[in-house]
């Protein structure tokens, strides 16, 4: 797609203060960020004004000044509270792989052969390190070697590493464990391996956690885009897509959203017809999340505190209500044009049931 059209698709008339035209220009600045050719952003002060705090909540501050860098001047307010945000980002990143490195050693030292999913392992694709920033590891290890984990983790520095262990892939993907790992490759950092997933395999992991998690933030697709600009001539597509039918429209509805919001290329892609052709609801759904701060904020009370205070269960009940996006991945549904609502209240049977369960086995106090 070239520019020209990207810009008349996203720069509408906007009414002004809505979810879905903030939304909008958020996706307008984050546009084409891994394209050295990307024309300067334009951007009324108002908008600029409007967007930056929802860009340094979501994690994307770094990026917009990254994008506006050579279209504002740097004694803008804006500007220098975004360039300030990349300042930050881009010193957190060198500390941050520095950590990575330490707990690498420590890993082959006790002979664990771990994998990095996310973060770093996407991060290290964006043009500048500290374009993407992210806080905790998601280490994969597998189930039999969780033990020596256990035990090595103990002896680790808290305040060092902020890790999410995950035993096996049970929770990021299909494919077992022993598979992804045979795909899997080794990146060379200085004197340090770090085990990452194969391009085809990660690209499916992203795209399958940023719906699992009703796509909140808009780095998330970022991280789609990075991956698709990345990727070499020989990207196996059968192996990224994989052969369950549901979840390769779902992969293939992802990177659409990258397409029609970022302005990925997608042509002569096995996806290309559904990149172009996404459900009418999806593009308004993900745009009125990104209106959304980030970390979500409708999970901070457990709703255990609802049983000594009922008073509040509406308002609970009213915060945990899953976005259309979130509600079809949770249940497995299909991405087409019904009416999201039963896919969001089956959502919240689950839930429910889940927590019922859960209660049942707590001990009684």
């Amino acid at each position: 797609m070239c520019f020209r059209s990207f810009r008349t698709l996203h720069r509408l008339r906007y009414v002004k203060g809505t979810a879905s035209n903030y939304g909008q220009l958020i996706g307008f600045i984050l546009a084409r960020f891994w394209c050295d050719s990307r024309p300067p952003v334009e951007l009324s002060d108002e908008e600029l004004t409007s967007l930056t705090p929802l860009l340094i909540k979501t994690g994307a501050g770094a990026l917009g000044w990254w994008q506006i860098r050579d279209s504002v001047p740097s004694s803008h307010p804006s500007a220098s509270e975004l360039h300030q945000s990349y300042r930050f980002h881009t010193i957190q990143a060198a500390v941050r792989l520095d950590r990575i490195k330490r707990l690498f050693r420590h890993l082959r030292t006790a002979d664990l052969d771990a994998l990095l999913v996310k973060g770093w392992a996407v991060a290290r694709l964006y043009p500048q390190p500290g374009l993407r920033p992210y806080i905790d590891l998601d280490l994969v290890l597998r189930p039999e070697d969780f033990p020596v984990w256990k035990e090595l983790q103990a002896h680790l520095s808290d305040g060092d590493y902020l890790i999410d262990p995950h035993r096996g892939f049970d929770k990021l993907d299909d494919l077992s464990t022993d598979e992804l790992y045979g795909r899997s490759k080794l990146v060379n950092v200085d004197d340090v391996q770090i085990r990452v997933l194969c391009d085809e395999d990660h690209l499916r992991v992203i795209c399958l956690h940023m719906l699992r998690h009703g796509a909140l933030r808009p780095l998330w697709l970022c991280d789609i885009a990075a991956l698709l600009a990345s990727r070499s001539e020989d990207f196996d597509w059968d192996r990224c897509l994989g052969k369950n039918r549901r979840r390769s429209d779902w992969i293939a509805c992802s990177i659409g959203l990258a397409h029609q919001l970022l302005g990925v290329d997608v042509t002569g892609t096995p996806v290309e017809r559904r990149a172009r052709n996404l459900p009418k609801w999806l593009v308004p759904a993900i745009l009125k999340q990104w209106e959304a701060p980030y970390p979500p904020w409708r999970y901070h009370e457990p709703m255990e505190i609802y049983l000594r205070k009922p008073m509040g269960l509406f308002r609970g009940l009213k915060n945990r209500w899953p976005n259309p996006i979130e509600a079809t991945s949770s249940v497995n549904g299909p991405f087409n044009e019904w009416p999201r609502l039963p896919f969001q209240i089956g959502n919240c049977i689950l839930r429910a049931t889940k927590f019922i369960v859960d209660l049942s086995k707590t001990p009684a106090q």
